[in-house]
């Protein structure tokens, strides 16, 4: 009985992802990334830019040359368009460089 009300709520999930999925999916030229990814991602705030690294909330990170750089609107970056003072989410990779790098704007 408990697996079958699992299940069912599986298929009740599974068909309300499906039949909002249009409507909340970003149009087909912004690449939004999963709140998931997100949630485990780094935060804080952008102190400088250089180069080739970015100082986050007093912390200065190297960037890899092949980062993925976007704003909230899942438009992509180039490392020197980044605002000193907007708020930061990014995922280091193994070697403690960023990855990927989400910034919001600040208003």
């Amino acid at each position: 009985m408990i697996t079958a009300r699992l299940r069912r709520g599986s298929v009740i999930a599974a068909f309300v992802l499906g039949v909002s999925w249009p409507i909340v999916a970003p149009s087909v030229g912004a690449e939004m990334l999963p709140a998931a990814l997100l949630a485990s991602f780094k935060t804080g705030k952008v102190d400088a830019v250089f180069t080739s690294s970015i100082r986050i909330s007093g912390t200065e990170y190297r960037v890899q040359f092949d980062a993925k750089i976007m704003d909230h609107k899942g438009q992509e970056l180039a490392l020197e368009e980044v605002f000193l003072r907007s708020d930061a989410q990014f995922h280091l990779s193994k070697t403690g460089d960023i990855d990927m790098l989400v910034v919001m704007r600040p208003q």
